[in-house]
């Protein structure tokens, strides 16, 4: 009886390590078992995507790209939880649109077993711009009269009414349209035409971050969760015929967000 014990045992111990085995960290100083952020400063990438190399200096450095920041802070707004820490118990696929003159946009591809859905979401206005903020300029030479004379045009013109409310409506932060939000059935054939064209464009072989010249467009973030893994890519306003524009574009194409500019 104590040998079958022993044995009982040592197989649960030999066992248990393979159980406990994610291909997810599942850091709880990151976000709780359901996807919820820490808090709003939260980078919703894994740390091994954090090293990359400085375009100056081309050292590696672990400080994450400003634009991989910005799209951690509009998830956030979004409410979205973070697919790069647990395994949430249901595959999908997540496209973040970031446009330089537009509102973002969030579709999130759930794969459940009573079949695939699409989720539409927006904000009124982008997340975490520069916030505005008055600075009054001095040339050179001025006189010390002159000086007075701009600093009281100045305090007359942040104490205006309009300028205050101007200001507040640039700095506050953004709204979910929850009015616009949809959600929509996709098909077992739709399914397998965006898994084709993931594949056309070798979306698990691609590196997460590309640095990008570009000062204007749009940032194109797409984020694969499964149970074998997580695995992101971002680009800045990829060419019309890249195929992983192609993958992104198909899903705008199927959610309420088709007709939005491009």
């Amino acid at each position: 009886m104590l040998r079958a014990l022993l044995l009982v045992l040592l197989l649960a111990a030999c066992s248990s390590p393979a159980d406990n085995q994610s291909a997810y960290p599942q850091n709880p100083a990151i976000s709780d078992a359901q996807g919820y952020p820490r808090d709003s400063s939260t980078l919703y990438f894994p740390a091994a995507d954090s090293s990359y190399i400085d375009s100056i200096t081309a050292h590696t450095t672990s400080t994450p790209p400003h634009e991989l920041l910005l799209a951690s802070c509009n998830l956030w707004h979004f409410g979205a939880p973070v697919l790069s820490n647990y395994y949430l118990g249901a595959n999908r696929y997540r496209f973040l649109w970031l446009r330089s003159f537009s509102r973002p946009v969030l579709l999130t591809l759930t794969q459940r077993a009573t079949g695939a859905i699409l989720r539409t979401q927006f904000l009124d206005k982008p997340a975490c711009s520069p916030q505005l903020s008055a600075i009054l300029f001095i040339p050179p030479g001025t006189s010390a009269t002159q000086e007075r004379k701009l600093q009281q045009e100045f305090q007359k013109r942040q104490a205006d009414p309009a300028m205050q409310q101007a200001r507040a409506r640039v700095n506050r932060p953004p709204i979910q349209l929850v009015a616009l939000e949809t959600t929509h059935p996709v098909s077992p054939a739709q399914w397998g035409r965006f898994a084709q064209l993931l594949q056309n464009s070798a979306f698990q072989q691609l590196p997460t971050y590309e640095e990008s010249m570009t000062l204007d467009g749009a940032y194109w973030l797409l984020e694969a969760h499964k149970a074998s893994g997580y695995h992101a890519v971002f680009r800045h306003s990829p060419e019309k015929q890249d195929n992983f524009r192609r993958a992104c574009e198909y899903l705008l194409d199927l959610s309420s967000a088709r007709k939005e500019d491009r």
